[in-house]
């Protein structure tokens, strides 16, 4: 076999190696974009991560309905990461390399929430100065799409708050003094 460069499938590095999809938007994709959706992707990694390290330690204190929601908010985000690295091969990138923050520890579960509604608050930022961007630059497709990761996003951050205000509620409700002077 004869070497041929830029063959499909080759072990030799290059625009070859990796197939390509042609979509409306420019081939390459615009950078300030694609910059967008590789710190999203290194944020929604992280926050993955970090919940599924909060679901282990809810688990050990014995809060298996908030290790379950946590779970479930890992799922989500790698569904996110999923649906970013889609859209950087439709723009004829790979992600490059995502540099994750590490998961903080929490010895309550009030530690724990406020520590993802932090990450949740990142990613809010992020996807807001994403979806303004790309609106003003008319780039359709990625403004739908971080238009719909800050929807969600929103919607995780409310979840959190309400798990918050109901954990608040319930150390209320069983610290009430009794009000009896006998």
């Amino acid at each position: 076999m004869r070497y041929q460069p830029r063959m499909q499938g080759s072990v030799m590095p290059g625009s070859g190696s990796y197939p390509r999809f042609e979509t409306p938007q420019q081939m390459g994709g615009n950078s300030r974009v694609l910059g967008y959706l590789g710190r999203a992707l290194s944020l929604e990694f992280s926050a993955g991560q970090h919940y599924l390290a909060q679901a282990s330690l809810a688990k050990f204190r014995n809060e298996m309905n908030y290790a379950q929601g946590f779970v479930t908010l890992a799922n989500e985000e790698f569904q996110h990461a999923n649906l970013l690295t889609d859209r950087m091969v439709a723009q004829g990138a790979l992600p490059s390399g995502s540099v994750l923050s590490p998961a903080t520890p929490a010895n309550s579960i009030a530690e724990a929430l406020r520590s993802c509604e932090a990450r949740e608050l990142a990613l809010i930022q992020l996807y807001g100065e994403a979806t303004q961007y790309c609106a003003n630059m008319g780039a359709a497709e990625d403004h739908a799409l971080f238009s719909r990761l800050l929807e969600e996003e929103q919607a995780q951050l409310m979840r959190i708050n309400g798990w918050l205000e109901e954990f608040y509620h319930s150390m209320q409700v069983n610290q009430a003094p009794s009000r009896g002077f006998v």
